[in-house]
């Protein structure tokens, strides 16, 4: 089976480091070098307008750091950090890199990193997410990656929005419920109200709570969720059952 075209963006501030990588990657069919920038803000400028699925970052920029760069891609590409210092490396990992190679890259290693990118989702293109994109999640305490298919429902809270994974984990992160409600894939999630969304496939139980309202259980919420009137008819809808009482 033919490997996945690999569309990358180089982000050093050295362009001999970049020429290097260059050469490398030239050895690889399925890799093609879109772009390449020297600074956080050319990375993510030319991250944003080219959308590529893969980019080799380097951690130390003139202008700040290549995690800098992490919070402004999505949909996320898989990243593979490249740099001359192995102390960076568990920060990379938890940052959720692909990979991490040290300079210069030897090509064993990164024939390496990029067979295991065969293994991640495929690349997302431009528009709303789909159930397979990786997203990052900021919030105080760090960034979390995660499937938009493992999001159970998203809670508004004032100006921010609580995600609620599948794993039992909540994420508080800026961001309205109209913005999440503008990316997430349709087939998938529905607004139940003005503080709610839920992903369809997450709601294990459906109870009744009276004639028009009822209570649901979603995978990852602590708690069942009650809904009204119209929130519960909007549920009986999508499953079929819009006149079930």
């Amino acid at each position: 089976m033919k490997p996945p075209e690999l569309r990358a963006v180089i982000v050093d501030d050295e362009a001999p480091a970049r020429e290097v990588l260059c050469d490398l990657l030239s050895a690889h069919s399925n890799v093609k070098v879109i772009g390449e920038a020297d600074s956080v803000a050319n990375a993510i400028a030319i991250c944003q307008e080219l959308r590529p699925n893969l980019v080799f970052l380097d951690v130390q920029l003139g202008d700040g750091e290549g995690f800098d760069v992490l919070p402004k891609l999505a949909p996320v590409p898989a990243i593979i950090f490249v740099t001359a210092y192995d102390h960076f490396a568990f920060r990379a990992f938890e940052a959720n890199a692909l990979d991490y190679l040290l300079k210069p890259p030897h090509p064993t290693r990164l024939a390496n990193a990029l067979e295991r990118i065969l293994h991640q989702p495929p690349d997302t293109g431009t528009g709303p997410y789909k159930r397979d994109d990786r997203i990052y999640l900021r919030t105080s305490d760090g960034i979390t990656l995660a499937f938009v298919s493992q999001i159970s429902g998203i809670v508004a809270e004032q100006n921010y929005s609580i995600v609620h994974l599948a794993s039992g984990e909540a994420k508080m992160v800026r961001g309205s419920l109209t913005d999440w409600e503008k990316n997430l894939p349709r087939q998938l999630f529905i607004k139940l109200n003005r503080s709610l969304i839920v992903n369809l496939e997450k709601i294990e139980r459906v109870s009744f709570a009276g004639r028009d309202e009822m209570d649901i259980k979603i995978v990852g919420f602590p708690t069942t969720v009650h809904l009204g009137r119209r929130a519960a008819f909007l549920i009986r809808k999508e499953f079929g059952q819009p006149n079930l009482l």
